[in-house]
């Protein structure tokens, strides 16, 4: 890692995992990236993800916060979109 930057793993469950196509990667980003930065980055590239992003909550090191919650070098950052059951 630079000094100016960190790195996270980021975590998809269910629609989030089908958009992207896998279950967990990691993603270095600048240091004061923040939960919502981490997702857009992701969503740069996978448009399913994008189109789903106002129906997701975010976790970060296993707390429901906003985008705006800051990141730090090894966090854990979960993409969780709403589920259904029955």
């Amino acid at each position: 890692m630079a000094g100016d930057e960190l790195t996270c793993t980021v975590l998809f469950f269910a629609a989030a995992a089908d958009a992207v196509g896998c279950r967990e990667t990691s993603l270095s980003l600048p240091i004061d990236a923040t939960a919502g930065d981490a997702f857009d980055a992701i969503a740069e590239t996978h448009e399913a993800l994008a189109a789903i992003k106002d129906q997701c909550a975010i976790a970060v090191d296993h707390q429901l916060g906003s985008s705006t919650v800051q990141l730090h070098d090894g966090c854990t950052v979960a993409i969780l979109p709403p589920v259904s059951g029955g």
